[in-house]
């Protein structure tokens, strides 16, 4: 599973960051999925390998501007480059209205099909390779956050255990690791199914919206990689005259560590930090909570789990 950060802003870009989006491919897949969908988001994908007719599915956590405003010239390029592959698109109850309302305004007639899906809280969408489950969050207007969690995966062929009994390596092998029984030339019939271990968990990843209480996701333990906005550190936050709904990196930290996450990547930085050189900041109050590997994402990040 590979995720690509094409915008790790709050609110409004800056010079080095663009707002909200990012990109999730699988493996041994070209199709590749959107999470929000903020204003510069298709110029971001033009500096990556991406390609937006590969793009199967948007997810939208909610309806701000920085999360959404882009949505309307990807889809617009999009057509115009007559990519004709349906597009499934997740948010929010409004959702559909403001998608039909501007295409209908602007006059923009899509060569591919749009289907979109208003969630709520709870649902849970299984697709071939993997499944996506939708988690209401906290915030100023109604949010979500989801939760993607790969297929099971075969087991592992145990070369060793193969050697052991005596198998010459080569075309067999690979008879062997799709599970088929084979003759050996001593007469010997084998199953390959006996020497595949057992199916393998699929990946796990939290992807949270904007929320102010990341501790909606304590109960998804051991997930392999939380990613959650860290607007403020906890000291700037309490200086602030109004609470936004927002995290700080502590919280985000204590709720990783409560749940046992593997690994904590921050995103939807308030421009104060790149505009001061603060972002370390974030990094250390996130560490000093959580003692897993943790990162402060930036434009064009690349992680694979």
């Amino acid at each position: 599973m590979k995720i690509t950060f094409l915008g790790t802003s709050a609110g409004i870009p800056t010079k080095n960051r663009y707002v909200s989006a990012l990109a999730l491919q699988l493996e041994n897949s070209r199709e590749w999925m959107l999470f929000d969908c903020g204003e510069g988001t298709q110029y971001r994908l033009m500096q990556t390998s991406l390609s937006s007719f590969n793009l199967s599915k948007i997810f939208i956590t909610h309806l701000h501007g920085d999360h959404i405003y882009g949505i309307f010239g990807l889809l617009a390029s999009r057509g115009l480059s007559r990519a004709e592959k349906e597009v499934e698109i997740y948010g929010p109850s409004g959702i559909k209205e403001l998608l039909e309302t501007v295409l209908r305004l602007s006059q923009l007639n899509l060569p591919f099909e749009m289907n979109v899906t208003e969630i709520e809280d709870g649902d849970l969408y299984r697709f071939e390779k993997f499944s996506v489950e939708v988690r209401k969050l906290s915030h100023s207007i109604t949010t979500f956050g989801f939760i993607v969690t790969e297929a099971e995966k075969e087991g592992r062929f145990d070369v060793e255990r193969a050697r052991r009994a005596e198998i010459p390596e080569g075309p067999l092998y690979g008879r062997l690791k799709r599970g088929e029984s084979v003759t050996l030339a001593d007469g010997r019939r084998v199953d390959g199914k006996s020497f595949i271990g057992a199916p393998r968990r699929g990946k796990r990843v939290i992807i949270g919206g904007d929320n102010d209480k990341p501790s909606l996701f304590e109960e998804y333990n051991g997930v392999d990689l939380m990613i959650h906005e860290a607007t403020y550190t906890q000291r700037d936050f309490e200086k602030l005259p109004r609470k936004f709904m927002h995290s700080t990196a502590k919280s985000v930290a204590v709720a990783a560590s409560n749940m046992g996450a593997k690994r904590l990547i921050l995103t939807h930085i308030s421009p104060r930090y790149d505009k001061e050189g603060r972002v370390f900041e974030l990094l250390e109050e996130a560490k000093s909570r959580f003692d897993g590997d943790v990162e402060v994402a930036y434009d064009l990040m690349s992680v694979e789990i």
